[in-house]
């Protein structure tokens, strides 16, 4: 009789375990920071400066996540992330329908999806698209002039990262006008505008700002106070939150389906979902993408045989 209940009790803990392990990963949004202040700083300061990869487990499910400092300097972490781990899919910070553009070696996402391509496995986008993120930001109180500006000053890093020749308002405008501009949201600024805008939140003259010192100010993760009140700051995090939400819902999906899931996002994403991860997934690995040995990239990659796959709809 005691054999029989032994027996009987080994059954129902089999049942009960493959039970609870055939439940799936589900994203608690709750567990997101609100903001990225609130994932307190000496946390923060656990992690290298980006790039970097976390590996998270749980049983036989894997999570490779980069971190990453958007550009070249993230691809050798994708590279080693492929090879030693060998995904069954990766997950992009891009919008649907945004084309990869440009040499696959220039940026993170475009290397990632060139190694899905070669090597046969999904790739799956897990941004949000442009025309959702301005309906969030209308429905939060932000106006067409808020927004653009967003754009405009990112804009406007980029171009100082590439040339010291100042950016004035009317190549600012013709740039925005041929991007992002949709007549249907609002009304495109005109120079005195975006002068008396620019003036009016940021205290200085358009075609005089130094773009890169301003953009690293505004993107600090622990910014100053006359940063937290800037339209930029609290668009840009108001957004990057509802984005973070939207790629830790395709992450769970993903590893719903597959065992093992790379994914990429920029680190303040990355900060976003850490409670989140670590509540679903532990205490991940951590990995230095500036500590890693030299990676045999692929120099003249491109995008033939890629295939997409949507795992979240918006």
């Amino acid at each position: 009789m005691f054999n029989i209940h032994i027996f009987i009790w080994g059954i129902c803990s089999l049942f009960l375990f493959s039970h609870a392990a055939a439940q799936p990963f589900t994203a608690d949004i709750s567990a997101l920071s609100e903001s990225r202040r609130t994932f307190h700083q000496e946390h923060y300061e656990k992690f290298p400066a980006p790039p970097f990869l976390t590996v998270y487990q749980k049983g036989n499910k894997k999570l490779v996540l980069l971190a990453a400092r958007h550009g070249a300097e993230s691809l050798p972490s994708v590279q080693y992330a492929f090879d030693a781990y060998a995904p069954q899919v990766a997950l992009v910070e891009r919008e649907p329908g945004e084309a990869f553009g440009g040499p696959c070696t220039e940026a993170e996402d475009s290397y990632t999806a060139a190694l899905c391509g070669k090597r046969q496995i999904p790739l799956v986008r897990a941004d949000i698209s442009l025309e959702k993120q301005w309906q969030f930001a209308k429905e939060n109180g932000f106006s067409y002039e808020d927004w653009q500006m967003l754009w405009i000053i990112r804009d406007g890093y980029g171009r100082a990262r590439e040339t010291d020749q100042p950016f004035t308002p009317a190549e600012a405008i013709a740039s925005y006008a041929k991007r992002d501009h949709h007549a249907a949201w609002g009304e495109l600024f005109t120079e005195k505008r975006l002068n008396a805008y620019f003036k009016k939140y940021y205290k200085q003259n358009f075609a005089e700002t130094d773009f890169i010192r301003l953009y690293q100010d505004l993107m600090n993760v622990y910014p100053e106070k006359w940063v937290t009140k800037t339209p930029f700051y609290r668009l840009n995090s108001a957004i990057g939150l509802a984005r973070s939400q939207f790629m830790l819902q395709n992450i769970t999906a993903a590893l719903n389906q597959y065992d093992v899931v790379f994914a990429e996002m920029g680190a303040g994403h990355y900060m976003d979902l850490v409670p989140a991860l670590q509540q679903l997934l532990g205490t991940p690995q951590v990995i230095d993408g500036k500590q890693l040995s030299p990676q045999p990239l692929w120099q003249d990659c491109n995008w033939d045989n890629l295939q997409e796959k949507v795992l979240v709809r918006e």
